[in-house]
C-alpha cells in the first residue's frame, strides 16, 4: 500500500501548527491507548506480525496496530496514563480468551475528564505511530499520529493547546485535526468534519492537493474545494457522537453539549491529545 510522502506529511503538520502556534522543545513523555469498549471481535499486534485477541482494558503504546473484524466496533481512548477500569461486570461487552497481565477488566469505564476517543468501525486497521506529550509550564503539548491503513474511524478530539497536533494518515494523504469531531475513511480518502476543522493533503493523479475542511464539510476525493456533507450523513455523524457522549459522559451526571466547540468525551484525569 502506497502512503503519502514524508514531505507532504511534514507540510500538513506545519500547516496545523501554523493554525495554532509553535511549540518549544521539552522533555517528551509517552502516552498510551486504552481499549474501553468492544462490540464483536478485534485483535492487536505490537508491530512484530504476531496477533493477539483484543479485550477491554488492554493498554497499548506507540507502535501498536489494532484491527477490527467485520461488523465489529472498537472504542479507544488516548491519554497520558491508563484509564482506570472497574472490575469485570456480569455481562461484559466482549469476552475473548487471552492471557494478558495488562488486561484489567472486560467492561467500559466511568470517565472523569476530557480525552480523545476513537471509534473503529468494522474491517478497520489503525496503527498508533506516535503518542507523546510534554508540559511547557503553561499548558500541555501533545503529538498524536495515527495511521488509518484500512476502513473507517469516527474521532472526537478534545480542544488542543496551540502547539499540539493530531494527525491521521490515510493511504493517499494525511489530515491534521484541529479539535472536535468527524470521520476519516481510508478507502475513499475522505475526511469529514462535523465540528472543528482539519487540514488535509491528498495525492491526486500524482500531485498534492491541500485544503482546509471546516465543520459541515468533507474533503473532495477528486481534489478542489471541500464539499458540504449531506444532511442525512451529518445526522448519522451526530448519532454516533451522541452515542459516544452517552457512553463516556461526566460521572456527576452533568449534561454534555453537542455544540462542536464544546463537545468533549470525558475520561480519566491524565490527558494527552
Amino acid at each position: 500500500m502506497k502512503y503519502i510522502p514524508t514531505l507532504i506529511a511534514m507540510a500538513v503538520g506545519g500547516a496545523v501548527l501554523a493554525l495554532g502556534g509553535i511549540g518549544v522543545a521539552q522533555t517528551v513523555k509517552p502516552c498510551v491507548v486504552t481499549v474501553v469498549r468492544i462490540q464483536g471481535v478485534a485483535r492487536y499486534s505490537l508491530g512484530d506480525n504476531a496477533w493477539h485477541p483484543l479485550v477491554v482494558g488492554k493498554i497499548l503504546g506507540s507502535g501498536a496496530i489494532i484491527q477490527s473484524a467485520a461488523n465489529s466496533t472498537v472504542d479507544i481512548v488516548m491519554g497520558g496514563g491508563a484509564v482506570a477500569m472497574p472490575q469485570a461486570a456480569p455481562a461484559p461487552d466482549a469476552i475473548t480468551p487471552a492471557s494478558d497481565p495488562n488486561v484489567r477488566g472486560l467492561v467500559s469505564y466511568k470517565p472523569m475528564v476530557e480525552q480523545n476517543v476513537i471509534r473503529m468501525w468494522g474491517n478497520t486497521v489503525l496503527a498508533v505511530d506516535k503518542l507523546t506529550q510534554y508540559d511547557t509550564g503553561v499548558d500541555t503539548v501533545s503529538d498524536t499520529e495515527l495511521d488509518l491503513r484500512a476502513g473507517r474511524i469516527f474521532f472526537n478530539v478534545k480542544k488542543m493547546s496551540a502547539s499540539s497536533q493530531f494527525i491521521i494518515k490515510i493511504p493517499n494523504g494525511v489530515a491534521g485535526i484541529r479539535g472536535s469531531w468527524g470521520t476519516a475513511d481510508a478507502d475513499t480518502g475522505v475526511v469529514a468534519m462535523g465540528g472543528g476543522s482539519a487540514v488535509e493533503s491528498l495525492i491526486i493523479n500524482g500531485q498534492p492537493s491541500t485544503s482546509v475542511i471546516n465543520a459541515g464539510f468533507q474533503s473532495n476525493p477528486q481534489g478542489g474545494s471541500p464539499i458540504p456533507i449531506l444532511p442525512d450523513v451529518l445526522n448519522n455523524f451526530r448519532v454516533t457522537l451522541t452515542s459516544l457522549v452517552t457512553l463516556y459522559e461526566s460521572p456527576n451526571g452533568a449534561p454534555v453539549s453537542l455544540h462542536h466547540d464544546e463537545t468533549r468525551v470525558r475520561t480519566s484525569k491524565t490527558s494527552c491529545n
